[in-house]
């Protein structure tokens, strides 16, 4: 009899993190308070491919938070790209009214690994133009 060993070794080198994009809507332009945003998950999650969590919000030039901040994570492992889009509906606060007629940033944030700080993913540009301030908003 001859033994057989099997040698499995997982490599780590070839493993990443799923790319998620955010898909553009109708336009550049903030006019309620209110602004969906769908994100978009490139491919499914698989054993070299694995989940990405990302913090969301919409900030000004400044760096100051003026919308709700949504906690994501990204692991779906489904084939069909459409089922992979996640739809975000970001609310405005008050401090946003400040921002009328500036540029925002929508910014998604990834925890460095092991600490509380966060670092860019990726982000996009809005232009706020509200008619209305917050007081007319529900």
């Amino acid at each position: 009899m001859i033994p057989i060993l099997k040698i499995n070794k997982k490599r780590q080198s070839d493993i990443t993190c799923v790319e998620v994009d955010i898909l553009r809507g109708a336009g550049s332009m903030i006019t309620s308070g209110q602004l969906a945003v769908t994100l978009y998950q490139a491919g499914p999650v698989t054993d070299k491919i694995q989940p990405r969590v990302l913090r969301a919000g919409i900030y000004t030039e400044a760096g100051d938070l003026i919308s709700d901040s949504h906690d994501l994570t990204f692991d779906l492992d489904l084939d069909n790209p459409r089922e992979r889009e996640i739809q975000v509906r970001f609310v405005l606060t008050r401090k946003a009214d400040e921002a009328n007629g500036r540029e925002v940033i929508l910014k998604l944030e990834e925890k460095h690994a092991g600490t509380s700080h966060y670092k860019e993913y990726k982000s996009l540009r809005y232009q706020m133009r509200r008619s209305f301030t917050s007081d007319f908003d529900f």
